[in-house]
């Protein structure tokens, strides 16, 4: 049942992306804009769906810890493998998509300070991710262009396609959330760690799948450029949808651990720009890694 759920999430998430791009290049909407947003947006999509979910339910534990342990685990285990199998090709435009990511991880942790998300304070997040769209197109202006229409797909066809893999997401996420509980609490986990690992390395792995096959096939700035939007898009959409409909409790230790980890994993991320030897990259990829398994092996035994 996890598995199928998980593999649900996966074969959806993929599609939506695709029909996404579709209807983006139908509208004319520039190319930045689509590799930034949308295709982040939809390896995303399983993580928003899932804790959408979960918030829906009462489980603000899963919720919350699947939107941190996402980002932790993109950076950290996506991100060290990346940078492993691959430590060149990084160039600097990626460079000012971090600093979104560093402002929208500071809001988030403003809005989660006193342990409780409210819908003004979702309201907050969502501005901050219209405002990253907007930023975003304002760059493709400057020096973007357009992604020409494929006039021999179907418009009907792509609607469909686009309408069944946002069902075969919820579905998908309704039995990995399902399943990912029911197992965690056959080993003693709690919710909250359930969420930051379970739940989080099951919706993570379209970004694994993305990132790992651009870095061994040489194309190592999609894999950081899909890293960093993705969290972009989590830590901003995720709570903010998420807390518009249900407002959410903050678990202290998420707060006091997991989201100091997932900061401090954010501000690492950046060294990829500075430290440009292959070596270097080659130990940042194996330290992000060796930080991660640490970090789990904390949860796991507490």
């Amino acid at each position: 049942m996890l598995v199928s759920g998980f593999a649900l999430l996966v074969l959806s998430g993929d599609k939506l992306v695709e029909t996404s791009v579709r209807i983006a290049q139908k509208w004319k909407i520039p190319t930045s804009v689509i590799a930034v947003t949308l295709i982040a947006a939809g390896t995303s999509a399983p993580e928003i769906v899932t804790s959408f979910i979960a918030g829906y339910r009462g489980i603000s534990d899963i919720s919350i810890g699947n939107m941190v342990g996402s980002n932790s685990f993109n950076i950290l285990l996506v991100g060290g493998l990346a940078l492993l199998l691959n430590p060149r090709g990084i160039v600097r435009s990626s460079f000012f998509s971090w600093p979104i990511l560093l402002l929208a991880s500071g809001l988030f942790f403003y809005v989660v300070s006193d342990l409780f998300i409210n819908v003004y304070e979702a309201l907050m997040l969502l501005a901050g991710l219209v405002a990253f769209v907007v930023i975003s197109f304002l760059q493709d202006r400057n020096g973007g262009g357009d992604i020409e229409e494929d006039s021999h797909v179907s418009w009907n066809r792509t609607l469909f396609f686009f309408v069944a893999s946002f069902i075969g997401l919820v579905g998908g996420a309704q039995l990995a959330l399902e399943a990912g509980i029911n197992l965690g609490r056959m080993v003693g986990l709690s919710e909250r760690v359930i969420g930051i690992t379970i739940i989080s390395a099951g919706t993570g792995l379209p970004e694994l799948a993305t990132s790992v096959a651009a870095a061994l096939r040489g194309h190592n700035e999609v894999a950081i450029a899909n890293i960093i939007g993705s969290n972009i898009i989590n830590t901003l959409a995720i709570p903010g949808l998420t807390a518009s409909f249900f407002p959410l409790a903050v678990n202290e230790e998420i707060l006091s651990l997991d989201v100091v980890v997932m900061l401090t994993a954010t501000f690492a991320i950046g060294a990829v720009f500075f430290l440009r030897a292959p070596w270097q990259r080659k130990l940042i990829g194996f330290g992000f890694l060796t930080a991660y398994l640490a970090y789990l092996s904390r949860l796991i035994i507490n």
